[in-house]
C-alpha cells in the first residue's frame, strides 16, 4: 500500500476547487457584502474523512481563465463533518470570497509552483497544501489571513 500524501502532521490547509462556469455565484465575488461558499462536493476517501470542523480551507478557482483568473479566491474554515451519506458527499464550509484573487500567475511569480492543484489541475476535491506550502501562500495572502 502506498503511503498517504496527507497526514495530520503535514497538513497546512485543505484546498477546494470550484469552476466559475458551473458555480455562477462566484461572479458576484467583488460585490458589496461579498459572497460566501458554504459547501463543496468532495470525493469519498481518506482525505474527506480527515476533514474536520475548524480546519483551514482555501478556495481555488479553476477553469480556463476566461470567466475568472485561476487561483485563490477565498479563505475560510470547515464548519462540520463531511456528509458521506449523501449521493454526492459534501463538506460544509464558510469561505468568504475575496474581491480579487491571488492568481496562479501571482503565485508562480512568487515562486509557488508546487501546489498539488498546479501540478494536477484535474484532480478531485479535496486537494491540500503542506504546512510549508501554506506558510508561503499565507505570507502572500497577508491581510486576508489576519
Amino acid at each position: 500500500m502506498a503511503a498517504r500524501a496527507v497526514t495530520s502532521g503535514n497538513l497546512g490547509s485543505w484546498l477546494i476547487k470550484c469552476d466559475p462556469r458551473v458555480n455562477t455565484e462566484l461572479f458576484r465575488a467583488g460585490e458589496a457584502g461579498g459572497v460566501r461558499v458554504t459547501s463543496r462536493c468532495v470525493v469519498r476517501g481518506y482525505r474527506a474523512s480527515m476533514m474536520k470542523k475548524g480546519d483551514r480551507v482555501v478556495l481555488w478557482v479553476s477553469g480556463d481563465g476566461r470567466v475568472m483568473a485561476r487561483g485563490i479566491w477565498g479563505l475560510g474554515h470547515v464548519t462540520g463533518p463531511v456528509d458521506e451519506t449523501a449521493v454526492e458527499p459534501f463538506v460544509p464550509v464558510d469561505i468568504p470570497l475575496f474581491a480579487s484573487g491571488l492568481t496562479d500567475a501571482d503565485l508562480r511569480a512568487a515562486g509557488v509552483d508546487d501546489l498539488e492543484v498546479q501540478r494536477m489541475p484535474a484532480g478531485s476535491n479535496p486537494s491540500w497544501m503542506s504546512r510549508q506550502q501554506w506558510d508561503r501562500v499565507g505570507a502572500l495572502l497577508g491581510e486576508w489571513v489576519g
